[in-house]
Formats: C-alpha cells, sequence, structure tokens
C-alpha cells in the first residue's frame, strides 16, 4: 500500500465509532418506526374507522331472555350519543377553533406557524413552554399518548397527527374533538364533550347554545375547573369576548351578532349531565372486561356486552342501600351525629350459587359521593359470619356433631408466657352447658372458642381456605370470631357451598362480549370447585337455617323470610354488621358500617339484616332447599340436653348428623330428669343486644384491642422462634 492510501485511510477507532452510531440509529428509528406502525393501527381502529360512534349494549341474560340494560356511548360509557357537526350551529364548532386552532381547514395536521411561535417561546423559555398544538394534535395526545413535556413525545404527536388529517376529513376530525375535549369535573368525573358541557352548565344541549355561550365554553379549554363564572368572572370575560373577535375577525360572525353576544353576563345556570345505571355495577363490569380482553375493544366501542345482571334485583338493592342509612340515623341518635362526619354505608352483593352469576352488586350507598366498591375493594371483619367455617370443620372432623354440649363458661387462653386472653359473649353473660346447635344460632362466642381449641386452629384455617379466603389466617385463638379482614367478595363466594352441598363457585359478572361485526372476543367459563363433603355441608345447612328460625336472625320471619338460611356477623367491638343469607339460587350479603371504622354500636340483627330482608322479599326467588344427601342421618332430640328423645322429655327437634355419630344415649325423664335440667340445663335468654351504649363500646373497644395486641404479640413470638 501505498504511503499516500495510507495516509487518508481513517483510524480504525473511528471507523468503528461510525460504524457503532449508524447502527444505533437505525435500530432507533427502526423501533421508532414499529412504535408509530401501531400506533397507527389503533388509529385505525379506534377513530378511522368510525367505530367510536357505535353504541356499546349492554344485555343481561340472568333470566336467560335478553334484557337490554344500557346503551352507551364512548370509552366513558356515556348515555348520550355522540355530537354530530350537522347537528350543531356553525357558531358552537367556529368558537373552539378560535379558541384552539384558528387555522384548522388550512394545514395539514401541524401549523407550522403555530410550531414556530411555540419554539421561539420554547427557546426563549429553555424549555418546553408552549406546544402550538392543533386540534389534530390535541386528539393525537389524549388518546393515544402521555402528557409528558419531551421532545420524544412532541414528534410522536406530530407524525400522528399528519397521518389522522390525511385518512380523516376536516369535519370527522372536529366531530371527535367536540365529543372529546375535556371541559372540567363534576361530582367527581370529567367533564367531556360539548354535550355534556352544555347540559351541566347551560341546561340545554349543544343545538341550543347561543355564540356568547359556544365561546364561554371554549374559553374554559385552558383551565376549566379554575376559569369559571363562579371563580373568575372577569377572565372568563375577556376570554370570551377575545373568542368573539376572532370569530367577527374571521367573518364567522357579524358585527351584530358580536355586540349581541358581548352584551350578555357570563353565567352559569346549571343542570345535570345524564348519567349510566347502575354505577357501581357497571363500574365493576368494565373492570372485568379490562382483565380479561384488555382496555382497546372498549375504546373502539360497539360491542356486545352479555352480563349477569338482574335488573330488577339490581334497582331494588340500589334503592335499600340508598335510602337505609336515613333510616337507621332516624332511630339511632350517635349514627346521626356521626353522619356529620363521614356517612353511613350500605354494601349488598348478590351471586347465583348455581353458576356465579353476580345478579346485583351496590358497593355503598351513593355512588356520586363515593364510587369505592366496598364489594371488592374494602376488606373488613366478618365478625360472627366466620364461625360458620370453624362450626364445618368441627362437623366433618367428627369431632363434634350438632347436638354436641359445648361449655358457655368464662375461659381464659395462654397466648404468650403468662398473657391471657379471655373472650365474651356480646351480652356479657353466660349460659354453662349449651348445644352446639344453640352456641351457632345464638353466635356465642365463648363455646366457639372452647369448640376451636379442641379442634385445632388449622383445621379451622385449612377448612376456611378451600372454601376461597386468601387472605393469610394466623393461628391464633380469636380466628373463629372474624378478626381477619376479607373482602365482601371472598365472604359471599364462600356461602355459595351451602346451597350447593359443598361445591363453591367462582362469582363473575361478565358472560360474553362481541365485536360490532358479531366476533366473539369472550366467552366465560364455569368455575366450580368441591370444597367440602355434601354430607357435612348440609348438616351446616340445617344450622344455618335454625339460625333464621331461632337464632340471631330470626328477623327475618317478620318479612316472611322464614325458610332462608344465612349467618349475622356483628364484629367483636360493634364496628361492622353483616348477614349472609342464602336460598337455592340466591347468595346475599349485606353489610353496614362506616369507612374509617367509627363506632356502629348496632348488632347486624339491628342494621343488616332489615336490608337484606326488604331486598330479598322485594324480589322472586325459588323457596325450595337442598335434599339430603347420603350419609346423614336423622333422629328426635331432645334440644336441652342433646340426647335421644324418649317419652317424658319436653318436645323434640328432628336433628341430622353424618351417619355413625348420633348420640345413643336417652334424655332423663320424669321427676329425675327435671332436677337434672334445673341443675345442669337453666339457661338465660339468647337474646343478642340489638345495640350497645358508648360506654359499653369503649369497654368492648379497649378490650378487643388488648386482646388483639396480647393475640398478635404471641404470634410475633412464635414466628420469631420458628423463624418464619
Amino acid at each position: 500500500m501505498s504511503r499516500l492510501s495510507r495516509t487518508h485511510q481513517l483510524p480504525r477507532w473511528l471507523t468503528r465509532s461510525i460504524a457503532a452510531i449508524a447502527v444505533v440509529l437505525f435500530l432507533a428509528f427502526a423501533a421508532f418506526s414499529i412504535y408509530i406502525f401501531i400506533l397507527n393501527r389503533r388509529l385505525t381502529r379506534e377513530l378511522v374507522n368510525h367505530s367510536w360512534r357505535a353504541p356499546t349494549v349492554i344485555v343481561s341474560m340472568a333470566h336467560q331472555s335478553p334484557v337490554r340494560v344500557a346503551t352507551l356511548y364512548g370509552v366513558d360509557w356515556r348515555t348520550t350519543p355522540p355530537v354530530t357537526i350537522a347537528a350543531v350551529p356553525d357558531h358552537v364548532s367556529r368558537a373552539f377553533l378560535a379558541a384552539e386552532d384558528v387555522r384548522f381547514h388550512h394545514h395539514l395536521g401541524i401549523d407550522p406557524i403555530g410550531i414556530a411561535r411555540a419554539l421561539f417561546e420554547n427557546i426563549r423559555a429553555h424549555r418546553i413552554a408552549a406546544g402550538g398544538s392543533t386540534i389534530d394534535q390535541q386528539i393525537i395526545k389524549s388518546r393515544f399518548l402521555s402528557q409528558e413535556r419531551t421532545w420524544r413525545r412532541k414528534i410522536t404527536e406530530v407524525v400522528l397527527a399528519v397521518l389522522l388529517d390525511a385518512r380523516m376529513s376536516k369535519n370527522e376530525i372536529l366531530e371527535i374533538y367536540l365529543n372529546d375535549v375535556y371541559l372540567g369535573h363534576s361530582g367527581g368525573k370529567p367533564v367531556l364533550g360539548i354535550d355534556e358541557a352544555s347540559r351541566l352548565y347551560f341546561d340545554k344541549r349543544p343545538s341550543d347554545l347561543r355564540v356568547d355561550e359556544a365561546a364561554v365554553l371554549a374559553g374554559m379549554i385552558r383551565a376549566p375547573n379554575r376559569d369559571t363564572p363562579e371563580k373568575r368572572p372577569d377572565i372568563v370575560r375577556a376570554r370570551r369576548d377575545a373568542i368573539l373577535g376572532v370569530m367577527r375577525d374571521h367573518d364567522w360572525i357579524n358585527d351584530a351578532q358580536f355586540a349581541d353576544a358581548k352584551r350578555h353576563s357570563v353565567e352559569f345556570r346549571g343542570g345535570t349531565i345524564p348519567r349510566a345505571p347502575y354505577p357501581f355495577y357497571l363500574r365493576a363490569l368494565r373492570a372485568e372486561i379490562v382483565k380479561e380482553i384488555g382496555v382497546s375493544p372498549i375504546i373502539e366501542g360497539g360491542l356486545t356486552i352479555v352480563c349477569e345482571m338482574d335488573p330488577d334485583a339490581q334497582r331494588n338493592a340500589e334503592r335499600l342501600a340508598a335510602h337505609a342509612p336515613a333510616q337507621l340515623e332516624a332511630t339511632h341518635s350517635w349514627l346521626r351525629a356521626q353522619a356529620r362526619t363521614e356517612p353511613l354505608q350500605v354494601a349488598l352483593l348478590s351471586i347465583d350459587p348455581r353458576n356465579g352469576g353476580v345478579r346485583a352488586l351496590v358497593g355503598g350507598s351513593d355512588y356520586n359521593l363515593s364510587p369505592f366498591d366496598r364489594t371488592s375493594a374494602m376488606h373488613r371483619q366478618p365478625g360472627s359470619a366466620f364461625k360458620t367455617f370453624a362450626y364445618l370443620a368441627a362437623i366433618a372432623s367428627k369431632k363434634a356433631t350438632t347436638a354436641s354440649l359445648l361449655l358457655d363458661a368464662p375461659v381464659s387462653i395462654e397466648v404468650s408466657g403468662n398473657e391471657t386472653w379471655q373472650p365474651h359473649n356480646y351480652d356479657g353473660r353466660y349460659r354453662g352447658r349449651v348445644t352446639l346447635r344453640e352456641s351457632f344460632e345464638h353466635s356465642l362466642n365463648v363455646p366457639t372458642v372452647r369448640l376451636t381449641e379442641d379442634l385445632g386452629v388449622s383445621k379451622v384455617i385449612d377448612t376456611a381456605e378451600k372454601f376461597g379466603f386468601e387472605e393469610k389466617f394466623a393461628k391464633i385463638p380469636a380466628l373463629p370470631l372474624g378478626v381477619t379482614e376479607v373482602s365482601m367478595r371472598e365472604l359471599t363466594a364462600a356461602y355459595t357451598p351451602f346451597p350447593n352441598l359443598g361445591v363453591r363457585v367462582e362469582p363473575y359478572l361478565l358472560r360474553e362480549v362481541r365485536s360490532g361485526a358479531g366476533k366473539q372476543l369472550y366467552v366465560h367459563q364455569l368455575e366450580q370447585k368441591r370444597v367440602a363433603n355434601a354430607d357435612a355441608t348440609y348438616v351446616l345447612h340445617t344450622l344455618l337455617r335454625g339460625v333464621v328460625q331461632r337464632g340471631t336472625a330470626s328477623r327475618l320471619k317478620r318479612y316472611g323470610l322464614g325458610y332462608v338460611a344465612g349467618k349475622t356477623g356483628t364484629t367483636s367491638d360493634y364496628r361492622d354488621a353483616w348477614f349472609v343469607g342464602y336460598v337455592p339460587d340466591m347468595v346475599t350479603s349485606v353489610w353496614v358500617g362506616f369507612d374509617h371504622g367509627a363506632p356502629l354500636r348496632l348488632s347486624s340483627g339491628e342494621a343488616a339484616i332489615p336490608i337484606w330482608g326488604a331486598y330479598m322479599s322485594s324480589i322472586p326467588h325459588l323457596h325450595s332447599e337442598p335434599k339430603a344427601p347420603a350419609g346423614v342421618t336423622f333422629r328426635e332430640i331432645d334440644s336441652e340436653t342433646g340426647m335421644l328423645w324418649q317419652d317424658g322429655c319436653p318436645p323434640p327437634i328432628q336433628e341430622v348428623f353424618l351417619d355413625g355419630t348420633a348420640p345413643t344415649h336417652k334424655c332423663p325423664a320424669g321427676f329425675f330428669g327435671n332436677i337434672v335440667r334445673r341443675v345442669f340445663f337453666d339457661r338465660d335468654n339468647f337474646d343478642e343486644p340489638a345495640a350497645i351504649t358508648l360506654e359499653q363500646f369503649r369497654k368492648w373497644a379497649n378490650d378487643v384491642d388488648r386482646s388483639r395486641r396480647d393475640v398478635e404479640g404471641a404470634w410475633d413470638k412464635l414466628r420469631r422462634i420458628f423463624g418464619q
């Protein structure tokens, strides 16, 4: 090689650097191109194909025949159809053009003049201070991109805006904008589009807006929650007049219209936005759709969604949840006082145990005040409603029967060293020997704790986990009293095995989704699992029936519901009130309480039972009950002693047992029997206090807090010892 050629040869390090830079640039360009390609496909599906104009239809198949529940539009599921350009006066659309994009009809998706002005301002400010965005760019940013102020986002926005402008007519683009533009918040929800804004602020449709009203709305775009006639009337007027001036300068209005528009005052008259029905249910349904198939089909619109709602049940549930707080507050003064700080809440959930379909879902008393879904997002102590799983564990293990005698007497349980825990019944009294049925039906705490200690807490945990609870249950003596927080959805689903004799079904709202073209996008698959033997579950069913016939839920008989089964759940500190009850085609839970745990001081019989009773008595349902399966035996039993009945004993009850577990001894009869009963079975009444005083609540709360601290401290010590 000649010296000349060696002189002109680039150094090896420089050649490699140039090659590396070229590769990086190529990869960056390829990645950006792929990104644009993906977004362009979304642009086609969501906007260019006009599917956003097509309604999403919600259909219920709860009764196997289709019933249209709602017709909704847009990604936000509004009840009013999209506004069309042809349906609004020219001055409405032109007011928005004057405010946001005066050269809209003359550019190709981006405005070079606006960009140059914004670029100059950004250079002067040494940051992105202005965007120079056209209406096309604003649509792209709100629909497909984030709100971050970066050059990368801006370049992507520009490219897609040009593509949008090339693929749709100006009127189609303007139509999208007028339906999507953000114009404030109301009731915790965004006000989107001129239809919602004109209804809310001027109590009229967009087709009826005057020139000055259209200019006021257009002037709000930059700061819709700040620049309102109530907050900043002078700024609103100045902005309105400036927009009117632009409209006049472009001959969009004449001098007479300009002068007339300026004479009007700037003020809102106040109206309402039509809201979709069944807000709690539809919000949960939408969340389930997103979980199963993603958000894209919702954005594209035009879906047919088949759900499991029973519209009549849902309406009744919403009505009762809305009215019950005021009824309780009218009767109990402390609830009225507490409601001034935070509203009393009621949640209700109904599931069909035959397939898991959610028939009604109300997550709170007022969706507009609090859209928080307490049926799934809230976790609270279930109280005595959790005892069901402790008693089932005892029955299934054959450690006890419905007629077993339990001791209702003071007990101290060692939890750590010399620290002890002493459970109490709700009324603070003890009744000596009681049958397991009596203990369960009247929700006695002390016999329940004794039973669990004999059985072993681990077996209760195993049973609860099989029934679908996902919590990590601590092995603590208080567990059967429902001290571990669970969700309402879990608790309700955990009761579906009882009408099904041991088969649990997974709750669901969404049955099927079809696209606008009729393509099936999703179909629900039944999820069921045997979690307990039919014989043991049937025995527990008879105990749950007894709760309504003779126990803490006997108030339901006033509603003509003496045939249902279920369990009350008053938490040990009287903060939460539950009732979970069922018939063959409906498992329903009701919860009453305050979000922040303020004292309710009411039993479930006083707070939850009336709501449950009013709800179930207002909707049709099956009245039958499960047939006794193989493996159970019926016997006539003396209800006081739990022994086999014979002549000379009090009237018998028919009791059910797992085969081989029925008692073999007969009850004491005659004179001797009366003496035995007086000595060993003379009991107080079993009425649960309907309400407790503030002093009682404070004592309860102190006892519960102390017990919880003791138990949790012992559990922490055990975890440290065993290294868990």
